[in-house]
């Protein structure tokens, strides 16, 4: 059970649960109590009315992030099942795969447990009405299986896939829910001029943080790993570019957060939201320009366990701090 647990990367799973989790009560529910005290004040009449709720259920919602988190699983087991040869050079002592769990194991609960998430989020997707939400499921299991199989030793394109796939993480939250509350509250909407893009900006915003900060981390992974990867013919962004290089292009997508979370504090700052600066100066901040610098320091793979550690770090504070907003809404 232990070598299971490993092998499904159950505190990343916590992470994916969290984040959605995350997206629904510390964003959308709060901004929804804020509509609801904005319309109490234009609208006197409906003061005493709670209007605006969440649309999925507890139960819905669960499904939902169930279903996400057992992709993801079934996503980290394939990916082992096709490494494990990789990974006895770069992981030997981490190995799962023969070790703790023979291959033939592996795979079937790969196809279970791949089988059962589609067929909750499908079966939540066709519930509520929005079916073609279903499909993200079957790209998404996809492209886990391609990652695992093709693109992870191809130039880049792995990198990518998997960076979009976290971001998916919590824009899922928004593509179930927003909708429902259009259907539900279209006529106060229209009445009222009330739009949701509020809710939406801040939900693309963590995706794109997810994103972004889920390329760094899987290029420094790449560094990291160059030994194993070399010796099995991959074509990752350190082998072809070399290590300085690849340096260059972290660094530069560091600067992007850098800049993009300085602009965001600058309109904060106008807004007097002073919590906020501070935690995103304190927390992501300070944390992104140390991880700039134990980067650009580093000279050899192993150097490189580090800035791939602060990464996931910065990614779990950038999670948390939805509960800030939560607050100051």
């Amino acid at each position: 059970m232990l070598a299971f647990l490993k092998l499904i990367r159950l505190p990343n799973l916590f992470i994916i649960a969290l984040t959605q989790y995350a997206m629904r009560w510390g964003i959308i529910y709060p901004i929804l109590k804020w509509i609801n005290a904005y319309l109490s004040q234009t609208a006197p009449q409906l003061a005493e009315q709670d209007l605006f709720k969440l649309q999925l259920s507890e139960w819905q919602f669960f499904l939902l992030s169930l279903s996400t988190v057992m992709i993801a699983a079934a996503g980290y087991i394939i990916n082992d099942y096709f490494d494990e040869k990789i990974d006895r050079i770069n992981k030997p002592v981490q190995l799962i795969i023969d070790k703790g769990i023979k291959r033939r194991v592996a795979m079937g609960a790969h196809m279970v447990i791949n089988f059962l998430a589609i067929t909750i989020g499908v079966s939540l997707a066709y519930s509520i009405g929005m079916w073609k939400l279903g499909l993200i499921y079957f790209v998404s299991a996809s492209g886990l299986w391609y990652y695992s199989t093709t693109f992870k030793r191809q130039f880049l394109v792995g990198n990518i896939l998997v960076a979009f796939l976290t971001g998916l993480v919590p824009l899922m939250v928004g593509l179930f829910e927003i909708p429902l509350l259009i259907r539900q509250y279209g006529t106060l909407i229209a009445q009222y001029n009330i739009n949701f893009n509020i809710i939406f900006n801040f939900i693309a915003g963590f995706s794109f943080f997810a994103f972004i900060t889920t390329l760094i981390r899987e290029i420094l992974k790449d560094v990291e790993d160059m030994e194993g990867d070399q010796a099995f013919g991959c074509n990752t962004l350190p082998i072809a570019l070399g290590i300085g290089k690849t340096k260059k292009i972290i660094a530069s997508l560091i600067l992007i957060c850098i800049l993009v979370i300085a602009y965001d504090q600058y309109t904060l700052f106008r807004s007097h939201a002073f919590l906020s600066f501070g935690y995103l100066l304190v927390l992501i901040q300070i944390p992104f320009m140390l991880l700039l610098y134990k980067t650009m320091k580093a000279k050899e793979s192993k150097e490189f366990t580090f800035p791939e550690k602060l990464s996931k770090l910065i990614m779990i504070l950038g999670i948390l701090y939805s509960c800030i907003i939560y607050v100051e809404f």
